[in-house]
């Protein structure tokens, strides 16, 4: 869980949802997208 780590205690801006995802919009620019795959969560991170 350490490439998360950029997001801890960071506030939330803003969440948008679509059908197959769900982009979460932190301070500092960072993104979390959350995606669902085969059934499964994926979860990238921008910047990483």
């Amino acid at each position: 869980m350490a490439k998360f780590d950029g997001i801890v205690e960071k506030r939330l801006l803003t969440a948008t949802e679509k059908e197959t995802e769900l982009t979460l919009v932190f301070e500092d620019n960072r993104f979390l997208f959350v995606t669902i795959a085969n059934g499964k969560l994926k979860v990238e991170s921008v910047p990483e």
